[in-house]
């Protein structure tokens, strides 16, 4: 049986490499775009708006579509379960 790919627990980004993850440590739960310098998760609002730019550049929807988008996503994600 495959091996589960980890995924971020703050977007659910497959975190396929080492490079994927914050500081490229295995051991990290979140991936590097959620992450600052240090390896600590930023703040929701800055995630919400990383996600939500994916969304339009890559699905061409409007910007309070793709904010609602990233909002019901990362309501499910570890992370954020609870918090917004």
């Amino acid at each position: 049986m495959a091996e589960k790919c980890p995924a971020c627990g703050s977007c659910g980004m497959p975190m396929e490499k080492p490079e994927d993850f914050a500081l490229g440590d295995v051991t990290r739960p979140y991936c590097r775009y959620c992450t600052d310098a240090r390896g600590e998760l930023l703040p929701y609002e800055q995630v919400l708006e990383t996600n939500a730019g994916f969304y339009v550049d890559s699905q061409g929807v409007t910007r309070a579509a793709a904010i609602e988008m990233a909002r019901a996503m990362l309501a499910d994600k570890p992370a954020w379960r609870g918090r917004h």
